[in-house]
């Protein structure tokens, strides 16, 4: 073991001398057997092992669904994620694997932040849970992809495309789950080192170590994981760097109790303006992959564009049996955010916008008026947020069924989160432009002060279902949960409005649940479910001139769905229809004020309606080769509403497909497996869209795919992959975020053909 390695079992409280024995454990390496046949994820593991995976297509899908789903559900173990998702990819490009699901990163596969999208539902929209744990931002539930988990802390993803019974935790339920979970921790002592290097300069290192069973420990077993990753990104001068540290222990106890404990370290720096994407001008003059550059009279200089996050996720999660009907698990858990960004101001102004120093307003004193000097404007940037919280779950079993019961407690606590305005230039070449994060602004804000906030959440959650299986065949689980959450600001010079706010709100809902699954027989099945869902608001909300919180009610949907799940000895297949209602959809609208001017307000109107088909199927047409394919119909469509605010007409026009919402998606493979050798291609579709409400013309996004080619040869304790990923090297739109004009809109591409090599060896 490193001495980095070792340093840091010390650093989680363990005695050096139980920091030398996990080392030595780790080091005196026998069979490796890092993934093991029955994965220890916790609460989950009965949805994670398909029964009878052993047999036919069941343990070759890339995208597997248990025959007792009670709503439609992928699930994508570490095989599938190991041959068919580059080594250095992140969630979004694993959950790409499955139906509804679409996102790509513009500056490579795990290189540059991306977002998914879920049947329509935008990043924030749906939870996403880290072995049970919803995680997210904590100025509103959206996801950063590369902050956290990279590809090695990842064992499996399973996409529950529902709110899930009672039991599923979010505060945006409404959208459905990704639950990614962690790597497995191995009762037999080894490790693995692995190396990948591909395009764009990309370079990767990983290093697992597992101790196996410590006996003086009585049987405890800890797996260690250090990721190290550079690149020069997809996009000019998107130079990147990212480490992390993980580390995951199983603490036998007595009889059936046991202490997991897990921590994740996460450092990433790149280089990106905090306003990316690409103007057809700068297409048009530097090419698709255009981001940066090396000219200080540019915003788009790389040295005045940089980003750099520390985060940290540790949990703490007892279980065991209380009597032999009574279970409990119990989770403590926490986890922190660190964001410093320095960001040019507008980085799609034109060469000659720059020539006429249009764009180019400095303010130079605090409390000054802007002048125009030809310096780049520019700002700095923080945000911090801990979040802390505990999930109780007890189960008791009874003779027909089970009584799944629990809590969820969460505090969150932002603060600072600042941006103040500088001259960048200056800055630079060490001006006096000095930013103090610390910095109290009480009377009289200096005109460069953006804000300064702090806010947070406090948050309850009690639950319960019952699984009744009235037969062997059928089971029946009604559920319900209320849902009690108060958002707060306190600031000084709040975000947008750059107005004084020290309030909140509480937003409260009963939330009703019924899911129903029927085996047929020992091999096909068919479910039912309908479910409520709640979205909690972020703090956006408060960000206007006149907040209007009282009025505000939570955002909500009720969820329709069924399906049917087959699973044969060559061939398996699933499919699902649904419908989805969302109310009450939070809007803005600026309108003239009581006394004089304008305000923007808050309000409840419309909502959309979400509706689809989907379906998967996997065939084994001979001994070694297997094909599969999956794909969707999805239409998110807005409801139109009308209302009036200070006397003035408010319209939402409805009947469109809402914006960033793929119309279908698709991915058909094939591949061959024998004793040394596995060779996939898989190619993944994504329907049209569009980049802006009302589906405009100027604003369509067409459909667009990228089909990737793997060859993996194993031999001995080596492991040998070659692939190359968007194999015919489509660069198509697949985002539009308009502009202040329409010369101004930013564009994002696919990123250019690109290959991977990665070596890897057991010891």
């Amino acid at each position: 073991m490193t001495g980095s390695a070792l340093a840091l079992v010390a650093g989680l409280g363990a005695s050096p001398a139980l920091a030398a024995e996990a080392a030595a454990a780790a080091a005196e390496a026998g069979p490796v057997h890092i993934d093991p046949e029955t994965p220890d994820f916790g609460r989950q593991v009965s949805e994670l092992v398909v029964t009878g995976a052993s047999e036919g297509g069941k343990a070759t899908a890339p995208v597997k669904t248990p025959l007792e789903s009670t709503e439609p559900k992928s699930i994508i173990d570490r095989k599938a994620i190991d041959q068919f998702v580059p080594a250095t990819a992140d969630y979004v490009q694993i959950v790409n694997l499955a139906p509804s699901m679409s996102g790509t990163s513009i500056g490579g596969p795990g290189l540059f932040e991306a977002k998914s999208t879920l049947r329509g539902f935008q990043d924030g929209e749906y939870n996403i849970t880290y072995d049970g744990i919803p995680w997210g931002d904590a100025n509103g539930p959206t996801h950063h992809s590369t902050s956290f988990f990279p590809s090695s802390t990842i064992g499996a993803v399973v996409v529950d495309r529902g709110p899930g019974e009672a039991s599923q935790l979010g505060v945006a339920t409404f959208g459905g789950s990704v639950n990614i979970f962690s790597p497995e921790v191995s009762d037999e002592r080894g490790g693995s080192q692995s190396v990948t290097a591909g395009s764009w300069n990309t370079l990767m290192s990983v290093t697992k170590l597992n101790t196996g069973d410590i006996d003086k420990l009585n049987g405890a077993h800890v797996l260690f994981n250090f990721q190290e990753l550079s690149t020069d990104g997809a996009q000019s001068l998107n130079k990147a760097k990212a480490f992390n540290q993980f580390v995951r222990g199983v603490f036998p106890l007595w009889d059936s109790w046991k202490l997991t404990v897990l921590g994740t370290w996460n450092y990433t720096r790149i280089h990106t303006n905090d306003n990316n994407g690409v103007t057809l001008t700068q297409v048009a003059l530097y090419g698709k992959n255009f981001a940066l550059d090396n000219n200080p009279a540019n915003p788009t200089y790389y040295g005045y564009n940089l980003v750099t996050k520390h985060t940290w996720f540790n949990y703490a999660k007892l279980n065991g049996d209380i009597t032999p009907s009574t279970h409990l698990e119990n989770t403590v858990y926490s986890y922190y955010y660190k964001n410093d960004t320095e960001s040019a101001l507008d980085p799609t102004l034109s060469p000659t916008d720059i020539a006429n120093k249009t764009g180019l307003q400095i303010t130079q004193t605090p409390g000054g008026k802007p002048t125009v000097n030809g310096h780049i404007p520019g700002y700095t940037k923080l945000n911090i947020y801990k979040i802390y919280g505990d999930i109780l779950h007890l189960d008791q079993d009874l003779s027909f069924g089970r009584i799944k019961a629990g809590l969820w407690l969460e505090t969150a606590d932002t603060g600072p989160r600042a941006r103040y305005d500088y001259d960048a230039t200056l800055s630079h070449i060490g001006g006096p432009y000095v930013v103090d994060f610390r910095q109290k602004v009480l009377a009289g804000v200096p005109q460069w002060v953006e804000f300064i906030q702090n806010s947070g959440w406090h948050q309850y959650e009690p639950f319960v279902d019952f699984e009744f299986k009235p037969t062997e065949q059928l089971t029946i689980t009604p559920g319900i949960k209320y849902v009690h959450e108060r958002i707060f600001v306190d600031a000084d010079v709040n975000q947008k409005s750059r107005q004084p706010f020290h309030d909140g709100k509480t937003f409260e809902k009963t939330l009703y649940f019924l899911t129903a699954n029927y085996k047929i027989q020992d091999n096909l099945a068919v479910y039912a479910q309908y479910a409520t869902g709640f979205l909690l608001p972020d703090i956006s909300v408060t960000q206007v001139v006149n907040p209007n919180l009282s009025d505000l009610k939570p955002q909500t949907s009720t969820n329709y769905q069924a399906g049917a799940v087959y699973h044969g000895d060559r061939f398996t297949a699933d499919a699902d229809v649904y419908y989805i209602d969302f109310k009450n959809k939070l809007q803005t609208a600026t309108v003239p004020a009581a006394t004089g001017g304008t305000e923007t307000d808050n309000f409840n109107l419309g909502g959309a309606t979400y509706k689809g088909v989907e379906g998967q199927i996997t065939f084994q047409a001979t001994d070694r080769v297997f094909v599969f394919a999956n794909g969707s119909i999805n239409s998110a469509k807005a409801q139109g509403g009308a209302t009036t605010i200070n006397g003035v007409p408010v319209v939402i026009v409805g009947g469109k497909q809402i914006k960033g919402a793929p119309k279908s998606t698709a991915a058909i493979g094939a591949y061959y497996q024998d004793m040394n050798w596995t060779i996939s291609l898989i190619d993944k579709y994504v329907g049209e869209s569009w980049g802006a409400e009302g589906e405009p013309a100027a604003y369509k996004i067409g459909g667009y795919n990228s089909s990737d080619l793997t060859v993996t040869y194993k031999f001995d304790r080596y492991r040998i992959e070659a692939a190359a990923y968007n194999l015919f090297d489509s660069q198509k739109v697949i985002s539009v975020k308009p502009g202040k004009t329409v010369p101004y809109d930013q564009y994002y591409f696919q990123p250019e053909r690109n290959y991977q090599v990665s070596l890897k060896v057991n010891f």
